[in-house]
């Protein structure tokens, strides 16, 4: 596909509770910091939270690349950000 009719998605993945309502909503911390590390990540980049590293340690196929602690909107503390290769 010519690379101006791509579509590129961002991802963000963290592991927290979340709440789902009667109507499907969902909310809570692991859905607000999914949104902001989706919301930072370049176009085409899987961005996840330390927690989500943590879980997946030791798995070959994936290769965290450590961003640092970033502040993210609306979240109270710094979120350290890995990028997947």
């Amino acid at each position: 596909v010519p690379e101006g009719q791509r579509i590129e998605f961002r991802i963000g993945i963290n592991l927290g509770d979340v709440v789902v309502e009667d109507d499907g909503d969902i909310y809570g911390d692991g859905v607000n910091v999914a949104a902001r590390l989706e919301n930072i990540a370049e176009p085409g980049a899987v961005y996840i939270s330390r927690a989500v590293r943590d879980f997946v340690d030791g798995t070959p196929e994936l290769v965290p690349e450590d961003l640092g602690e970033r502040e993210l909107k609306n979240i109270a503390r710094p979120v350290q950000v890995f990028r997947i290769r």
